[in-house]
């Protein structure tokens, strides 16, 4: 690629920012990387309900090859229907953070977070599902449910039905409470 074909604003404004690689426990614990802006969003995003930074660095690059070093040794995976019936084991992310820590490369090995604690996330859910059903809507254009949660990007109603607001975007839906 030729310097004249970069787009240094996209880059300032997107790579050139700091950026945190963490770890969250949503189903089991993850690797994930997002600028810093975005912490806690990304996490309560993943329905992560604890979720600790590992290195903070200035750039996207460090971050990327910190993730990629990482992901050898923990999931980068959420399993969305784990997270939604909220079987999830605490997990002492401080000593995952220093378990992974020797794998951490070198270069990003000086923006290595070692003092900080585990944020807890708490969700608005009243009930969690048993078995999940997931809504469609190409297939149920029409639904009438009771909300009892809200987890990362669902909405979970009082029939086990959840509802992905992510993966409908684009959607015009019409919600009416009683």
């Amino acid at each position: 690629m030729d310097k004249e074909d970069r787009d240094l604003e996209y880059e300032k404004r997107v790579q050139l920012q700091p950026h945190v690689v963490y770890l969250a426990n949503s189903s089991n614990v993850k690797v994930g990387v997002t600028r810093k802006t975005q912490v806690p969003t990304r996490w309560i995003d993943q329905g992560a309900h604890e979720a600790i930074e590992i290195v903070e660095v200035p750039n996207r690059y460090l971050a990327g090859i910190t993730e990629i070093s990482l992901k050898d040794h923990v999931g980068d995976k959420t399993n969305w229907r784990t997270m939604l019936k909220n079987e999830i084991e605490d997990e002492n992310l401080i000593a995952w953070r220093d378990r992974l820590k020797q794998y951490i490369p070198d270069e990003a090995l000086p923006y290595y977070l070692e003092n900080n604690s585990e944020t807890n996330l708490e969700f608005p859910v009243l009930q969690y599902p048993t078995k999940l059903k997931s809504l469609n809507l190409e297939k149920t254009p029409s639904y009438t449910g009771i909300l009892k949660g809200i987890k990362a990007q669902y909405l979970i109603f009082e029939d086990s039905t959840v509802f992905n607001i992510r993966s409908n975007e684009g959607y015009v839906v019409a919600i009416s409470i009683h």
